[in-house]
């Protein structure tokens, strides 16, 4: 199996994953910093004996600890913004809001990283965001809840645009088990920290909430955004991003099986034109989108 079919199908891999990130989420009978933080935290925990490993086979001062803890940083926002809205609305108009993220990454690695898309990248990119602005339609209502959810999750979606830009630049030169426990375990300090400062409760929870933060992490996180983090050394950041666009299609199936919320017309509609696009892209050539690992770390590394 050539590099270009294996990081496709680890990346398609952890996007199933992540999928079942709102299911857990909501299942959880805790506060939503409270949950982000188990999350990262029980992540970092089960990250640390590949972390040890990746130390063993590194050298230690080629880390740039201070790009780890500015990805922690980012990430503890995405979750913390994304994991309040959900308490505010539908679980397919947060994920398809919060996946809005290939837009600021599209844009932001084109400044900053000089990864400019190619025309079939644009193509695609229009039609899987045109399938989520059709998704995010399909919702209806306009109360103030419901608009204050869909606001936090597209900042969540800002927050994680940036965590993806400078993972793209970490990754460069830090293997993916000492990336993922370090950015986990900084995004656990960090909302260990919000989890105080907005009095949200740490314990009294109940077995089956500690079995959803479980899941959460191991799943969702572990599995999950590891994969995408692993991509990021092969894949230009634009790519890796707009796969998450599938997370709503994901999302909305498990929704619908287990919170008993099925998805509308339009939010079918949209789901066939988010999967379109992705498709697009993903048809690239080998050349224009898969780089070896020796060749992603030749790669610039400052922003």
């Amino acid at each position: 199996m050539n590099t270009r079919v294996t990081v496709r199908l680890i990346l398609i891999f952890g996007v199933l994953a992540i999928s079942g990130a709102a299911i857990f989420i909501r299942q959880a009978q805790a506060e939503p910093i409270a949950i982000a933080f188990y999350r990262m935290a029980f992540a970092a925990l089960m990250m640390v004996p590949w972390a040890v490993y990746d130390l063993k086979h590194m050298a230690v001062r080629a880390v740039s600890w201070k790009a780890l803890a500015l990805a922690g940083f980012f990430l503890a926002l995405h979750f913390a913004l994304w994991n309040t809205s959900l308490f505010y609305t539908s679980v397919t108009s947060s994920v398809v809001l919060v996946t809005t993220q290939p837009i600021f990454v599209t844009i932001l690695g084109a400044a900053l990283l000089r990864e400019i898309p190619t025309r079939r990248t644009w193509l695609g990119l229009a039609l899987a965001i045109s399938g989520s602005a059709v998704v995010a339609a399909a919702g209806g209502g306009g109360e103030a809840s419901r608009l204050t959810g869909n606001a936090m999750a597209l900042a969540g979606a800002v927050m994680a645009a940036s965590y993806f830009l400078v993972g793209r630049v970490a990754r460069r030169t830090v293997p993916v088990g000492l990336y993922g426990a370090a950015a986990y375990g900084f995004s656990a300090l960090f909302l260990f920290a919000a989890a105080l400062l907005f009095r949200q409760p740490l314990t009294g929870f109940n077995a089956a909430t500690w079995r959803s933060l479980f899941y959460l992490a191991l799943v969702s996180t572990v599995i999950g955004h590891t994969s995408l983090n692993w991509a990021l050394k092969y894949l230009p950041t634009s790519m890796v991003s707009v796969s998450i666009l599938g997370e709503p299609i994901g999302a909305t199936i498990l929704a619908m099986a287990l919170l008993k919320e099925p998805p509308a017309l339009l939010e079918i509609v949209g789901g066939v034109l988010i999967l379109t696009g992705i498709g697009v892209i993903f048809q690239q050539s080998s050349g224009e989108d898969v780089q070896d690992g020796n060749a992603g770390s030749a790669e610039k590394t400052s922003v």
